[in-house]
């Protein structure tokens, strides 16, 4: 079925325009995940445009994440994920930072991940709590491995986020412990041991209250593990002179 590329011009940054267009076709859904674009030529005659234009308007989309660009093969309509939907806020709150960053990531978290903690609750499937479960047994099979065990630590959030079954709230959480990222790795290196014994602790209360159902309960374990990772993260704050942006003070 030919698409309809109904496209008023101007005459300044037509590439722009021209992008801007396809992606609210993609959008409106005229075209689908895994539709093949018409080609540049048949692109080109339909809108009255040059080859050129059309390249540099794919080659926006391509950067937007809204098509892939197959040599040899065509443009084709990618399916957005819900870390292509948290990209810009990451971006934009890494720039965005301020003498206030930890404190608001952390009010913001605390809101948001108590409340994945209930529907989790609710709404986990097998399948979710089954990669809850891998999480937190990769845990504690890289406890020498700060990296590794903060990885993990992240994937155990994550999966609870998906357990919700609404994409949103892994699109809002992704940002935030992406940014906390590097506050948790010091508080790690600062008291490994704590950092250890309470993410261990903490993810299978967490874990165990999903398995029964307990939106009350999974809340309340929540926000223990919640309160217990902020106070890590501020005693490796005081201990290293980490500023709130994440990095190390220098010292005159």
């Amino acid at each position: 079925m030919k698409k309809d590329l109904d496209i008023p011009l101007k005459r300044d940054k037509l590439y722009d325009q021209v992008a801007n267009q396809i992606e609210k076709l993609i959008i409106e859904e005229s075209f689908h995940p895994g539709d093949k674009l018409p080609s540049e030529r048949n692109l080109a005659v339909q809108i009255g445009i040059s080859r050129t234009v059309v390249r540099e308007a794919t080659r926006i989309l391509n950067v937007r994440g809204l098509v892939k660009i197959k040599p040899g093969k065509g443009t084709f309509v990618q399916k957005l994920t819900p870390n292509d939907a948290a990209a810009p806020i990451s971006l934009f709150l890494k720039l965005q930072q301020s003498a206030n960053t930890f404190l608001n990531l952390c009010e913001v978290r605390f809101t948001l991940e108590t409340e994945i903690a209930g529907l989790a609750a609710e709404k986990a499937t097998d399948k979710d709590i089954t990669a809850m479960e891998a999480a937190v047994q990769d845990m504690a099979g890289h406890v020498e491995n700060e990296h590794e065990f903060v990885e993990y630590d992240l994937a155990f959030h994550s999966s609870l986020a998906e357990a919700t079954q609404n994409d949103l709230y892994s699109i809002l959480l992704a940002p935030i412990t992406d940014l906390l990222l590097e506050f948790r790795l010091t508080a790690y290196s600062c008291d490994s041991q704590r950092s250890i014994e309470g993410g261990l602790t903490h993810h299978s209360r967490i874990l165990n209250q999903i398995k029964k159902r307990d939106r009350k309960g999974a809340q309340s374990a929540m926000r223990d593990h919640l309160v217990q990772a902020q106070s890590l993260i501020d005693a490796a704050r005081l201990q290293t002179g980490m500023s709130e942006y994440g990095k190390q003070q220098e010292t005159k």
